[in-house]
């Protein structure tokens, strides 16, 4: 995420105080026809002058109740909470932070901050002023704790569906001679959170809580009580506790995203700053597209999506380049494996030589893998059948891309 330069508007005045409180537990009214369409989450990163962003999430109660929250991204992050009742007139939504009135306009699924003068920001930084009505989270999946590096410690969590409940399965890899902590646990849906009791002691109630992260690429786990109430399931090592992204890539998905998933619903789901809008250039002067670049929280480019043509938002992603070895396949294949990994792995259904490169097609994952051809041994054309040599191509030869194509 990147430090974007702040607009001096009175709505967004700095917060001086908190009120912390345990907000996921407000009561949420069952109407026969349904609440108020303003009534929800909302969430967005806005603008910050001296850190790298500030999360904010509205909730906005049925009874009138609204808890906001704020999250000030820096190397200590700083956690501001504000309750209260909120008004709704015409479509402006008003609530006080303290003493500081602010105002949202609804507009569709969206809440746009207004100044004291109730007109909405103006100039380049005016879209990062807006919170994204959130959409019900799909929790099935498996988590990994951020890594980009092969052999360090990881944590995971594996979530999938048992009727009305989710069984979740935690592990941790091993380390420094200890063995591979693993536990499973059952967990309920409630207002939008999983909440499981981990304990073994009937007497006693250890609760920890899953919601989705800010970004909505994976989830938070919340110790409840005591974020020590965790360690003793992997013999000290460190609590579980903590952010995991959902980084599972099948020929038909990636992460927290499919096939079916348009330009547009991505961009409601990670907030504005985590998605960077280039120009991609193909071959041909004409061939130009509309690159997303999807980043986290901490600036770590992931990938990248691409839609078949170029303007339109409503179309489904038909590319996604592999930024980050985080994001690997079922098989553990990633952005920095080998050309043996591969081979091992998968069936390579054909290889095509281009301009610079080999491409390893696999059919199984629908990907394209390239390895640079001043990677392989002398010989590997062959005239005669005009293919590829594999037994000319290095087992260590290492891939420079990884492309999954929808």
């Amino acid at each position: 995420m990147k430090k974007i330069s702040y607009i001096s508007l009175t709505l967004l005045l700095i917060v001086t105080a908190a009120c912390q409180t345990n907000n996921y537990l407000i009561p949420i009214k069952n109407l026969a026809d349904g609440p108020p369409p303003y009534v929800g989450i909302y969430k967005g990163t806005l603008p910050c002058a001296d850190c790298a962003g500030i999360e904010s999430k509205l909730i906005l109660n049925e009874d009138k109740t609204f808890v906001y929250e704020n999250t000030y991204r820096d190397t200590i992050d700083k956690h501001f909470t504000h309750t209260g009742s909120y008004t709704v007139e015409e479509n402006i939504v008003n609530i006080q932070q303290n003493d500081t009135p602010l105002h949202f306009l609804r507009k569709e699924n969206d809440l746009v901050f207004l100044g004291s003068n109730l007109l909405p920001p103006q100039g380049v930084l005016a879209p990062y002023y807006v919170l994204k009505k959130q959409r019900e989270f799909i929790y099935p999946g498996k988590y990994e704790t951020f890594s980009e590096k092969e052999d360090e410690y990881q944590q995971t969590i594996t979530i999938s569906s048992q009727g009305n409940s989710y069984q979740v399965d935690f592990a941790a890899s091993q380390a420094e001679n200890l063995e591979k902590c693993h536990f499973s646990t059952t967990a309920q849906l409630k207002k939008g959170r999983l909440w499981a009791n981990i304990s073994n002691d009937e007497n006693n109630e250890i609760l920890i809580s899953i919601a989705p992260t800010h970004d909505n690429l994976g989830v938070e786990v919340f110790d409840i009580a005591n974020h020590e109430h965790l360690i003793p399931f992997c013999d000290g090592r460190g609590s579980l506790t903590g952010t995991y992204m959902k980084n599972t890539i099948t020929a038909d998905s990636i992460g927290v995203f499919t096939a079916s998933t348009t330009i547009e619903e991505v961009l409601h789901t990670v907030p504005l700053t985590q998605i960077h809008k280039k120009t991609g250039q193909g071959e041909f002067a004409d061939d130009v597209y509309d690159d997303y670049e999807v980043w986290s929280r901490t600036n770590d480019h992931l990938f990248t999506l691409t839609p078949r043509y170029t303007g339109n938002i409503q179309q489904k992603i038909e590319r996604v380049l592999i930024q980050s070895p985080f994001y690997k396949t079922a098989k553990g294949i990633h952005r920095n494996s080998t050309y043996q990994d591969i081979d091992n792995a998968y069936t390579i259904t054909e290889i095509v030589p281009d301009k610079k490169h080999i491409i390893l097609v696999v059919d199984e994952i629908n990907a394209h893998f390239s390895i640079p051809k001043t990677a392989l041994l002398e010989g590997w054309w062959n005239i005669t059948t005009k293919t590829v040599n594999r037994n000319k191509i290095p087992p260590a030869a290492q891939t420079d891309s990884f492309i999954v194509w929808y």
